[in-house]
């Protein structure tokens, strides 16, 4: 019982932290999320063969609540474009599908240089692309735009996100409109978050050495105690950043990105 409180509180704290930190940059806490998973589950035993398999389906599972509420809110200030969604999520569907049957496959050490690999793409669109990155003067349609949606929908199964962080800068360089494009990446995370925890809990259904309160991959302990502390603490981020220079707030997140992910590479290496 000590340790299953233990458990709650770290978690919780957690929540506190990845939900300040998401709300501040405006990003999507799976990029968050999943590097505290990797430095705290070992603190509870998990180990290595499924460390990075439950920070990914525990963090994918904890993307719901949140494009749950984004989602309504993008829906009652008309941002949602649903026609154009409904293609979207076909190809989201795709690519979240064939992410969830590689994910079995796929070593902790492996998840982990995608994850990396992953927060340097963001770092490098984010401190030095961003305004630059021009793939055309339309939005993405008929294949391209199904292509595209797939590769959003594999990453975000892969690395535990909701392919937000990809989704809004990919529809950018195409030329939409920021609000439509953050309203469509809040719309995918329901997409994602849905089929890849499904995915998650399936795939980790027979496997040893998860933790006591897991569902597959997906620990339940954590999930129960980070919902309400990230969405309290998300507000406050975002009151927060209101206050900083846009500016300063990319610098400070790109270099939070290539910290924590050449961290990574270097844990990988020793």
């Amino acid at each position: 019982m000590e340790e299953f409180v233990e458990h709650i509180v770290v978690f919780a704290l957690a929540g506190l932290a990845s939900g300040f930190v998401s709300g501040l940059f405006g990003v999507g806490g799976g990029i968050v999320r999943v590097p505290l998973f990797v430095y705290l589950l070992p603190l509870f035993g998990v180990p290595p063969a499924v460390l990075m398999h439950v920070a990914v389906g525990t963090s994918i599972a904890l993307v719901l609540p949140s494009a749950f509420a984004s989602t309504r809110k993008q829906l009652a200030l008309g941002n949602l474009d649903l026609p154009y969604f409904r293609t979207w999520a076909v190809g989201l569907l795709a690519g979240v599908l064939i992410g969830v049957v590689l994910l079995p496959f796929i070593s902790t050490e492996i998840l982990q240089a995608i994850f990396a690999a992953f927060m340097l793409a963001v770092g490098v669109y984010e401190g030095f692309l961003r305004d630059r990155l021009k793939a055309g003067a339309a939005a993405p349609q008929g294949v391209v735009k199904l292509a595209v949606a797939a590769a959003v929908g594999i990453v975000a199964a892969l690395t535990g996100t909701g392919g937000g962080a990809v989704t809004t800068p990919v529809l950018q360089a195409f030329s939409v409109r920021l609000e439509s494009a953050i309203a469509t990446a809040s719309a995918g995370g329901l997409v994602t978050g849905a089929v890849a925890t499904i995915g998650a809990v399936v795939n980790g259904w027979h496997v040893r050495g998860l933790p006591a309160w897991s569902l597959g991959y997906v620990d339940l302990a954590i999930f129960i105690s980070m919902v309400p502390t990230i969405l309290i603490a998300a507000p406050l981020g975002v009151r927060t950043g209101h206050r900083l220079s846009e500016t300063w707030l990319r610098r400070i997140y790109t270099a939070l990105l290539f910290v924590i992910a050449f961290d990574l590479i270097r844990k990988l290496v020793s």
